[in-house]
């Protein structure tokens, strides 16, 4: 009797215990789910953003939305003053939240081989034989020198004669590339010159006056270009015909 007896009491207390811890972690499983459900507010896009755009002008472009803690994705925005200066890296659609990692300093969006155009100049693109541009050796922000070379007289009614005047100095190059794609970086400077076949696209960036002896020169005459550095001297040069050359 005395037996069963514990074996109830026991069962009993087993019982409470049982129920105690149960109703302990249903109130921790509700408290978690609580925390999950807890609203945040971050950046959502309300309208398509295109990459590039800066962080002063995507300000118009995104809005303060609550989500539940668990529906935020990682790196999600909440204010952009931290972000200054950056811009979008890739197109962004209405509805997504906005990250961190898609706002980025702007020089990681610039071209590969590219420099930005001076303030006042436009761009033009030479494509030349490989030995009237050093052979490819240029990159996007190198300054050149430009040589026009005719092999007729140099203004109407003169002698035909073939004339050359160094017309150009300190002309940035912007972009550089090549008649079959981009230049590439990896291939060496011998493997490149091998390439006769090839030809280089080089982008100057020069005044509307400059650029049309330029074109002219293309149009009508040659072009070689000089790489030229901070020490050249860029004093005027004369036009050169035959018969100075043979003096």
């Amino acid at each position: 009797m005395k037996t069963r007896l514990l074996g109830g009491v026991v069962a009993l207390v087993l019982a409470i215990v049982g129920a105690i811890l149960l109703s302990s972690y249903v109130q921790a499983a509700d408290n978690r789910a609580q925390a999950g459900m807890e609203p945040v507010e971050v950046l959502v896009v309300q309208q398509p953003i295109t990459a590039g755009t800066t962080v002063d002008e995507l300000k118009s472009m995104v809005k303060m939305q609550s989500f539940p803690k668990t529906a935020i994705t990682d790196g999600a925005v909440t204010q952009l003053d931290d972000f200054k200066g950056r811009v979008a890296a890739v197109d962004l659609v209405p509805g997504e939240q906005l990250l961190a990692a898609r706002l980025v300093d702007p020089k990681s969006l610039a071209a590969p081989n590219s420099v930005d155009v001076p303030k006042g100049l436009a761009e033009i693109s030479l494509v030349l034989p490989l030995d009237r541009v050093l052979g490819g050796d240029l990159q996007a922000g190198d300054t050149v020198g430009v040589f026009i070379s005719y092999n007729d007289g140099v203004a109407p009614g003169t002698k035909e004669v073939p004339a050359t005047k160094l017309q150009f100095h300190k002309v940035l190059v912007t972009k550089v590339g090549t008649g079959d794609g981009d230049v590439d970086t990896t291939d060496s400077q011998e493997n490149q010159s091998a390439k006769s076949s090839s030809s280089v696209l080089v982008t100057l960036a020069q005044s509307g006056t400059d650029a049309t002896k330029t074109v002219h020169g293309i149009e009508f005459g040659h072009v070689y270009l000089s790489k030229e550095n901070a020490d050249t001297d860029t004093a005027p040069v004369d036009t050169l015909h035959k018969d100075q050359v043979l003096r």
